[in-house]
């Protein structure tokens, strides 16, 4: 227990932020050993947090406190930082709230709850009252004795966004006056740099900043939540969020999608092997120019390894996101010559990688859907991990500037410029942008097209990207059996013409006794619904309407790959595939009255910039029936 002890201590002092990254995840995975002893668990999640390592962060304080320090409030702070830190604002302060009651009230309680109104404001700005909220929390956190400088200038920073300038200026000059006697570390410098921020000093401002800048040690958590303070008082200041920018050389963000090397077989040359150094050599300079530190891509052989070793090389984190699982990974997209060319070198980027997603631990699919799933789902957790710390995103492609087919690189540079966010293009072979076209639509030949059956028939066995949405209605169960006529009447009429009125209704619906399936084009339609459809059944008052008791209800969503086939029998569009067993097993062990989300369902909501809703990490699950362990999110309704 000593030994592992001192291993997470000195997690914080690696210099190579890859290999602290690897050997995280390494603990990790033998934590039963280390998890009784709270001061290891405590190290390693600090560390987690100072790596920017959110979701490890919170899974180790999670399972730290519910199965063996129960009472330890500082795991029980870290859970909500953690949670604040993913967007998760609500259910951050549903943690705080109870821990912010006691008496007498704990400084970094109050702290951290004021930062989850803060961001609230940042998302609403003309919510004032969160704000206000904000103020109140930090200053009764600053007068609790001694005065500490972390309260007290974020309670200077409210009242100067809050225009009270007077109130803003007295509190900045007390916490300068306590910065005077402190050590001089990073959060000294980043807090004098406020300081003379809001009392009008500029240029002594930036001298702070870079001073802080240079004590960071790498803390990429504190950089980025220094940054996007700096720039929250720039905008205030300036209308624009980048005057101290310069300040904060934070390494870019960089997401990945390249070519394969050519199979042997290949007709037409792409991407010939004899093109390997070449490309390998413009991928370094491009990184060089554009400060890369954090790299997401797939680790098919070819650019996308050239890529993550580059990344590598470099000192840099990698995120890796498989469609599939990885021994069926290589078949598919690394082990094109069956000589194992490729595969020491992708078990190599695998081993050191500061994260591995692979999709639902699902198997290949029939067709390119998977493909296009992934770097829509790699394009999400990107976005979610930079709006995590603040980061700007710079999507890179090694490309021969064709359309390709979908879910390759083509797709790639098409979403990103769809977006508006330019693509810094590593070219294999020169052809000019405006080659990047839809390919033409095929008709269908023969049979007439008005012929709905005959369509459906012959659209059969494709696979498309849908959301899927499982429902269980609790309390139905305890009905006796004369209810359910007035059951029948009473709420399904309800949820009947909840789709007919809403304007993101399903496109295929089922339903069995409590139990209701949907099927949706998109995953903003159906956070969207699933959000309507609960509340439907909460708030309404079902003994009212003649029923013995009141209903609630719980629903999940998932999105993926699914085959759209015809059923013969009941002459109807079905939607089948594993992704539906993903989306069915989410549903037993969602809470009543709430939407439950997979990690892939949050990410593809991320790519398409979903509105409507969020999506709040509840942690890493059990699914039924031995499904598995996944990330589990929950929405929250949101104004658009």
């Amino acid at each position: 227990m000593g030994r592992l002890r001192n291993v997470v201590s000195e997690l914080p002092k690696a210099k190579n932020a890859p290999s602290a990254a690897v050997a995280m995840h390494e603990l990790w995975k033998g934590r039963a050993e280390w998890m009784p002893d709270v001061t290891a668990v405590h190290d390693f999640v600090r560390r987690a947090l100072s790596a920017g390592e959110f979701l490890m962060a919170y899974d180790a304080a999670r399972a730290a406190v519910d199965e063996f320090h129960p009472d330890d409030d500082w795991l029980k702070q870290r859970i909500a930082l953690a949670l604040a830190q993913m967007g998760s604002a609500t259910r951050a302060q549903d943690i705080l709230r109870p821990l912010a009651a006691n008496n007498p009230p704990n400084r970094e309680t109050l702290s951290i709850l004021g930062r989850t109104y803060k961001d609230q404001w940042c998302a609403n700005p003309s919510n004032e009252h969160c704000l206000r909220q904000s103020f109140d929390c930090y200053n009764r956190a600053f007068e609790i004795e001694p005065p500490d400088f972390y309260p007290g200038i974020n309670a200077a920073t409210v009242a100067f966004l809050l225009k009270e300038t007077d109130k803003a200026n007295s509190l900045a000059r007390k916490v300068l006056e306590i910065c005077q006697a402190q050590p001089d570390d990073y959060w000294k410098n980043a807090t004098i740099a406020e300081t003379l921020v809001i009392l009008g000093d500029l240029d002594g401002a930036k001298q702070a900043y870079q001073a802080a800048v240079g004590a960071a040690s790498g803390n990429l958590r504190a950089l980025s939540s220094t940054r996007k303070q700096a720039r929250v008082l720039s905008r205030h200041l300036h209308g624009s969020a980048d005057f101290f920018d310069a300040c904060f050389p934070i390494p870019k963000l960089v997401i990945f999608s390249g070519h394969m090397i050519d199979a042997p077989d290949r007709r037409v040359p792409r991407f010939p092997p004899e093109k390997e150094a070449a490309i390998k050599q413009l991928l370094e300079k491009q990184l060089e120019a554009m400060n890369a530190g954090i790299g997401f891509a797939s680790a098919a052989c070819g650019s996308d390894i050239l890529f993550l070793e580059a990344m590598l090389a470099r000192g840099g984190a990698i995120h890796i996101v498989l469609p599939w699982p990885a021994d069926e990974f290589v078949k598919t997209s690394v082990d094109l010559d069956g000589k194992g060319t490729w595969n020491t070198r992708f078990e190599a980027v695998l081993g050191r990688a500061a994260s591995i997603r692979v999709l639902g631990q699902l198997y290949m699919p029939g067709s390119v859907t998977g493909f296009e799933y992934c770097n829509l789902a790699v394009n999400g957790l990107a976005r979610v991990f930079a709006r995590s710390l603040d980061l700007d995103i710079t999507p890179l492609a090694v490309w021969d500037g064709f359309v390709g087919a979908p879910g390759g690189t083509g797709s790639f540079v098409r979403y990103w410029r769809n977006h508006r966010i330019p693509v810094k293009v590593v070219p294999i072979v020169a052809q000019p942008p405006s080659m990047l076209v839809d390919p033409p639509t095929s008709e269908t030949d023969g049979g007439d097209p008005g012929d709905e059956f005959e369509v459906w028939v012959r659209a059969s066995g494709r696979q498309e990207i849908k959301a899927i949405m499982f429902a269980d209605v609790v309390g139905y169960s305890k009905l006796p059996e004369t209810a359910i006529p007035k059951y029948v009447a009473q709420f399904n009429q309800r949820v009947s013409r909840l789709i007919a009125e809403s304007s993101s209704s399903p496109i295929n619906v089922n339903t069995w006794g409590d139990g209701l399936f949907f099927v949706f084009s998109g995953v903003e339609d159906a956070g969207r619904f699933g959000l309507d459809l609960r509340d439907l059944v909460v708030k309404t008052n079902w003994v009212d309407l003649g029923l013995p008791t009141n209903l609630t209800i719980r629903i999940a969503v998932h999105a993926g790959p699914v085959y759209v086939n015809f059923d013969p029998v009941v002459r109807q569009m079905t939607f089948t595939g594993a992704h539906v067993s993903r989306a069915a097993r989410i549903e037993p062990i969602t809470h009543e009255g709430e939407v439950f989300a997979s990690e892939e369902f949050a990410a593809l909501a991320a790519a398409d910039q979903s509105k409507g809703f969020t999506c709040d990490l509840v942690g890493t699950t059990a699914l039924a029936k031995s499904y598995g362990l996944f990330r589990v999110y929950s929405l929250e309704r949101v104004a658009d």
